[in-house]
């Protein structure tokens, strides 16, 4: 029987998405743009913009999250040490 999707699980994959963004942002920001040729840069450059605004986003879900959690009074981790 499959679990149903619960707080915790929400909380994990916004979590892991925000570091799969994060590690995505430094390696494109690792790349020496001075090595590449025009057409690469532009792409490069472009996945870097996309790339920015799924940080901005997934911190804007990240804190939503959080703060909806401390409204209801619902505490990450509870369902599963009643489980």
């Amino acid at each position: 029987m499959t679990q149903a999707y619960s707080l915790d699980d929400i909380h994990s994959d916004i979590t892991h998405l925000a570091h799969l963004i994060d590690e995505t942002m430094s390696k494109l920001l690792e790349i020496d743009q001075r090595s590449l040729g025009e057409e690469t840069k532009h792409y490069v450059d472009r996945a870097s913009a996309f790339t920015w605004v799924a940080r901005d986003l997934i911190e804007h879900i990240r804190d939503g999250f959080s703060q909806a959690l401390r409204d209801s009074g619902a505490v990450v981790g509870e369902e599963s040490a009643n489980a």
